[in-house]
């Protein structure tokens, strides 16, 4: 007899939930089956019926976190928002789940999982041509930076609220680190006026 598709989810679901409960003691690499199917209240096999291994558990959730910023990143750019808040749209739907794997117990290979796939809808909203000479590094530090902004954000345990963090993302990202600090200088402390 087959399961329900309720159950399946619910099931699947529960190794989900114990990942990330774990992920936020230790590194993602050391989680073992065993904690997993513990926590989750389920045996081995059970866990086997859904995945691989921890591994392909780990490549489950990071697929669904980036195809949950790519949704929000289509319907932002299917929307005709302005490129201030294209960015400030996809870094609020980042989450400390994306922290935890862009963390130092997270995973070394989901930036650039997360890079790769943003990449499209990032270049479709920076003010600039998309044959500018070396377009692809512009998008790539768009990217890199606002994932580094988002784990040095956790790191400091938040503290500034996620619009005053959307708002310099986003003034970083269209002016430059120059133009932020000059817009927020004034003119005797800006060694450079």
């Amino acid at each position: 007899m087959k399961k329900q598709p309720e159950v399946t989810d619910k099931t699947r679901q529960r190794f989900v939930d114990a990942f990330w409960k774990l992920a936020e003691k230790k590194p993602v690499s050391k989680i073992t089956v065993s904690e997993l199917t513990r926590l989750a209240g389920y045996n081995r096999s059970t866990f086997y019926e859904y995945f691989l291994d921890t591994f392909d558990l780990l490549s489950y959730v990071e697929d669904r976190l980036i195809e949950n910023v790519k949704q929000v990143a289509l319907q932002t750019l299917q929307s005709d928002k302005s490129p201030k808040d294209f960015f400030r749209t996809i870094f609020m739907s980042m989450n400390e789940e994306i922290y935890l794997l862009t963390g130092p117990n997270g995973d070394s290979g989901f930036i650039e999982k997360v890079s790769k796939e943003l990449s499209p809808y990032v270049s479709g909203y920076l003010p600039i041509r998309d044959d500018v000479e070396n377009f692809d590094y512009l998008v790539s530090f768009v990217n890199s930076a606002m994932l580094g902004m988002l784990k040095h954000w956790y790191e400091k345990n938040k503290d500034l609220t996620a619009e005053e963090m959307s708002e310099m993302m986003q003034r970083l990202m269209l002016n430059g680190a120059l133009g932020y600090i000059q817009a927020n200088s004034s003119p005797e402390n800006n060694r450079n006026a």
